[in-house]
């Protein structure tokens, strides 16, 4: 076997020189021990492609192995695989050589010996120029308009941020076209995606714009650490080289940097001047901001889109619930005990005090085909499990109230004890009234102001009681077509009036001298309500005023009869008194009505549905969810059957609380509900007694003093629709103008300021590209007392840690 023409390292040794590159062109060769010289092969031939992974690494060693070319012989070596600890002495250091050009380079793309051998030419310049012209190092560069100290502006990637900017608005508002009307959830979801892909793609571009600076400062730390004499520890650690090129971009490596630099002597502001004038430190908070907003882009964005809820009213599912709508036996009963309260005229009884009234419900007035309709509100305690209304009487009257009262100064109670959910629409059936009115005609003679028996007598026709029962498509009921009983109407020896027509006279009513200014007597008409449908009822009502105090007034008639002065007053004039009457037509009946019960307030009546006692199958708009409610107690329908003895008793209740505002200690004066009968106002306010007025007062008495104790401890099926909560979202367009143009701003500076490596280097980053320039063309070099042994199968980790000291300067080139 021929002698080896070059020195042959231990088994798994390969060695490489550097001084190679300064000589002949290396050629892989093969040793055949069959042939006994040596055969050279282009680096393609299958016989050492380099699949025996022995064949690539030893160099020396068995006659049969892949060689280099004698003159490759380098001064640094690489062991395989020696222990990661061991370390030799370094080599002298030197910089390497580009290859140099073959003259034998052939139209194959090999180099060829004398004879024509080809052999494997090394990845020099000597190829490069049949392949991509003259290298890009070697052209003239170009230069930035912005001055000598930047590099050339990013324009491709400046355009493509400038149309981000320009396309995010209409992207926003896709999104906000995609989440209109969709519940809240939803719409949080389309504006989310929308800002987060907008945020994700702007930061993405101005991350992209911004690279180029933190790469730059952290070359230009490499370069001015790499100029410091050899007494000042030149260079840079390999591990912190590392720490700023695996994570580039983001904050903690600016940071880090910025701290290295305020730490490092190559850094300080005295001898920077030798390095370039720009302020690095400058350019890494400039990086930050960049990252930071990059970073909040998302949540910025977020901010500039406004989402507003609304709530709306659906009917397309319900669900049954029961409510207190209604009397029970049990109430009925307490109701005849209250109810002989109330027998005795001498007595003006009440359920309640005036201390308590504002605990009752608030009277509603709705409209139906031009009509009023007045109703007592719905109160929470209806709502409520194991509540109960007003119709409770007795005890339970006044601890409503209490517990009402004290309600409001209480936290809310939690909505998972309510029976029906708040913000949901309620229909069930509750009675309401309506109320027609018309004065009497020809108060000279209809009217009686004095009888011989000190009374007054007031006799309605029978065509004005017509008139009041056709408003409202009603017939006149049998008893009013017959001639008024004037023997249950007059008192003692008291006659009517001879002009009087007795038989086209329906009504007729008797009021004693008690020196109330408006007095009332009411009549039930029909079956006190058997029927079921509900109750109809006729009502006088009187007036007597003082002249005195309506300077303003008209009557339809004056007594001829004078009262004593008033107390109180000094003169002693004699003063009469003013007459005038009206006559109304009540109706008690059940209507359907919606009902908004919600979470923030009491719950409100908004709408007449239908006049009806239960909810009809026309009237169940929607698809029922869940079952339906079977419980035998709990009623479907209104009924004032069996509820006569409470009506008795609560709409007398009504009556005594109007008059109970009179006065005290002297006979006929006004009041202010007197006065809230006529146009009038104050105290001396009263002008004419007008029928629609009094209709209105009237109703609304009642409204708040019978309606709302016709509802006690009874349930009732109610009809619950859940609201439907949509929400829809904007752009504040000034708010996101003043982004927009902030984040182009940024990105703008980072594009066209990108400033330039000391003492002219070309820019270096952190991809392949650069490393393969840093290391490839030895800008990158190890420091001379640097020595490192790398072998095969290392773990990352041990080299990491075996390299991590290991000390690199940057070498710039002469030329």
């Amino acid at each position: 076997m021929p002698a080896r023409p070059y020195p042959r390292g231990s088994h798994g040794v390969a060695r490489l020189s550097h001084e190679s590159f300064t000589q002949e062109h290396p050629i892989l060769i093969q040793q055949d021990s069959n042939i006994g010289s040596p055969r050279s092969y282009p680096p393609n031939d299958p016989q050492i492609d380099g699949t025996s992974a022995e064949d690539k690494v030893q160099v020396g060693g068995d006659d049969n192995v892949s060689l280099l070319h004698p003159h490759y012989i380098s001064t640094k070596e690489w062991q395989y695989p020696p222990s990661p600890t061991a370390r030799h002495a370094p080599p002298a250091y030197k910089s390497p050589k580009l290859w140099e050009f073959d003259s034998n380079l052939k139209d194959d793309g090999y180099n060829h010996f004398g004879d024509g051998t080809p052999v494997a030419t090394p990845p020099g310049w000597s190829a490069y120029p049949r392949l991509l012209g003259s290298p890009p190092s070697l052209r003239k560069r170009k230069r930035s308009p912005f001055g000598s100290g930047f590099e050339v502006p990013q324009w491709r990637q400046l355009s493509i941020h400038f149309i981000l900017c320009a396309i995010t608005y209409p992207c926003l508002e896709f999104f906000i076209m995609m989440a209109k009307g969709k519940p809240l959830f939803y719409t949080r979801i389309f504006v989310g995606t929308g800002c987060g892909i907008m945020g994700f793609a702007l930061g993405l571009s101005l991350m992209e714009l911004a690279k180029g600076i933190i790469e730059t400062c952290t070359w230009a730390t490499v370069i001015q650490q790499s100029q410091l004499p050899d007494g000042l520890g030149p260079g840079v650690r390999l591990k912190d080289l590392a720490a700023q090129s695996e994570d580039p971009t983001s904050a903690w490596s600016a940071l880090r940097l910025l701290w290295d630099r305020r730490t490092q002597r190559s850094t300080i502001t005295k001898s920077r001047s030798h390095y370039g004038q720009h302020k690095w430190n400058f350019w890494i908070v400039v990086f930050l901001a960049n990252v930071i907003l990059a970073g909040a882009l998302t949540f910025i964005l977020g901010r500039v889109v406004n989402i507003i809820c609304q709530v709306e009213h659906q009917y397309d599912e319900y669900k049954e619930v029961a409510v207190q709508g209604t009397l029970t036996p049990e109430d009925m009963k307490r109701a005849q005990v209250v109810f002989q309260d109330f027998n005795d005229p001498s007595v003006a009884w009440t359920l309640s005090p005036f201390s308590s009234q504002g605990g009752l419900p608030v009277p509603v007035k709705l409209m139906w085909n031009g009509d009023a309709v007045y109703f007592a509100e719905v109160i929470p305690d209806q709502l409520v499990p194991g509540g109960h209304g007003p119709g409770a009487l007795a005890e339970k009257t006044q601890s409503l109230v209490t517990e009402r009262e004290s309600g409001y100064a209480q936290p809310a109670q939690s909505t998972s004890t309510l029976k029906v959910d708040p913000g949901s629409v309620l229909r069930f059936p509750r009675w309401g009234i309506r109320m027609r009115c018309d004065k009497i005609p020809n108060p000279p003679l209809n009217i009686v102001p004095v009888s011989p028996n000190m009374l007054t007598y007031v006799f309605t026709p029978r065509s004005t009681l017509r008139g009041l029962f056709e408003y409202f498509n009603k017939p006149l009921p049998d008893e009013l077509k017959n001639p008024v009983n004037l023997a249950q109407v007059l008192q003692g020896n008291d006659s009517v009036p001879a002009e009087l027509n007795v038989q086209e006279t329906a009504m007729g009513a008797f009021f004693r001298h008690n020196g109330v200014a408006h007095s009332l007597q009411s009549t039930v008409l029909d079956d006190f309500g058997r029927s079921g449908s509900g109750f109809r009822s006729i009502e006088t009502m009187l007036v007597r005023l003082n002249t005195t105090y309506a300077p303003h007034g008209s009557f339809g008639t004056v007594g001829d009869f004078h009262i004593s002065p008033q107390y109180g007053r000094r003169q002693s004039v004699p003063s009469s008194v003013g007459f005038d009457a009206v006559v109304c037509l009540q109706l008690y009946e059940p209507w359907v009505l919606g009902v908004y019960n919600n979470s923030i307030g009491p719950p409100s009546s908004f709408r007449i549905l239908a006049r009806g006692a239960s909810l009809s199958q026309s009237m169940r708009s929607g698809r029922k969810v869940g079952g339906a409610i079977q419980d035998s107690k709990i009623n479907t329908s209104l009924s004032s059957s069996g509820l006569q003895d409470a009506f008795i008793a609560v709409r007398q209740n009504s009556l005594n609380q109007m008059l109970k505002d009179n006065g005290r200690d002297t006979n006929y004066v006004p009041s202010p509900t007197l006065v809230s009968f006529t146009d009038g106002s104050g105290l001396y306010g009263y002008t004419n007694l007008t029928a629609e007025n009094y209709a209105t007062a009237r109703a609304l008495a009642d409204a708040s003093n019978v309606l709302p104790y016709l509802v006690g401890t009874g349930k009732l099926v109610a009809q619950q629709y859940a609201d439907k909560v949509i929400s829809a979202a904007f752009i504040d367009v000034i708010q996101l103008a003043i982004v927009l143009g902030i984040v182009f701003a940024m990105g703008l500076i980072s594009a066209i300021f990108l400033p330039r490596l000391p003492l002219d280097v070309p820019h270096r980053g952190f991809g392949l590209y650069s490393w393969l320039s840093a290391f490839y063309a030895d800008e990158l070099q190890p420091a001379p007392d640097s020595h490192v042994e790398i072998t095969k199968r290392m773990e990352l980790k041990d080299i990491m840690q075996y390299t991590s000291e290991l000390r690199f300067r940057f070498v710039i080139p002469t030329q």
